[in-house]
């Protein structure tokens, strides 16, 4: 053997340092995987995801709100409540509803404040039954004052009361605080955490309105157009 060869490997030792090597690396393959498919730690995130825990039962329902309609997604959840328990004796306990109000329905998960002062009656055609102008109240947010008396147990306090999941799109409430705040000149970021503060109580703002809908989904609802 001339002093430029190689010593040949030994087989059994080339065999041995290969499996050794692919050991490894599968099991480089495999904690990376692990890794990749294990979930985010949420610590750090803003947003209060527990809101998709609450989805239990057997019977479980998405309503996609994207217009104000007079209320029509909310009264359409008290009736697919309503229904089940009349029609078939379930009761609430096996029943879960959730209301995504995005886009222009938005507006019915603000508060009475923000009706006034960013005059939501006139940015989304709502008028107020008792004085016959814009309204300057959320009037589906309570039962007491509902415009339609027989359908009040789609207010937004009697669904909460019934366990109805509500959730608001922050999309839809970044786009409206900063429209109608530049209305009268209140600065967008202002506006923003004002309207943020401005929820009803039992509503949940969520990343967007679209990602309630599959999350939900996700969570074994189907789906419920209500615009």
């Amino acid at each position: 053997m001339s002093e430029f060869e190689l010593e040949p490997t030994p087989r059994r030792g080339f065999l041995a340092r290969l499996a050794a090597g692919s050991l490894a690396l599968a099991a480089s393959g495999f904690m990376t995987a692990k890794a990749e498919s294990a979930p985010r730690s949420r610590a750090n995130s803003p947003w209060d995801d527990s809101w998709m825990t609450r989805i239990k039962g057997k019977h479980r329902q998405i309503f996609d709100d994207m217009e104000v309609n007079s209320g029509f997604g909310p009264v359409m959840t008290r009736i697919w409540l309503m229904t089940n328990q009349q029609a078939y004796n379930i009761p609430e306990t096996h029943l879960s509803a959730v209301l995504v109000l995005r886009h222009a329905a938005l507006c019915i998960a603000m508060n009475d404040s923000i009706w006034a002062k960013y005059k939501l009656g006139e940015a989304f055609a709502v008028t107020d039954p008792v004085t016959s102008k814009p309204s300057e109240r959320n009037i589906f947010a309570a039962a007491a004052g509902y415009p339609v008396p027989a359908f009040s147990a789609g207010a937004i306090d009697k669904l909460k009361e019934s366990g109805v999941i509500m959730c608001a799109c922050n999309m839809a409430l970044m786009h409206s605080a900063t429209e109608t705040g530049g209305k009268i000149g209140v600065a967008a970021d202002a506006a923003i955490a004002e309207w943020k503060a401005g929820l009803l109580p039992g509503v949940t703002l969520v990343p967007s309105g679209v990602l309630a809908v599959s999350r939900a989904q996700e969570h074994g609802c189907t789906y419920c157009n209500v615009s």
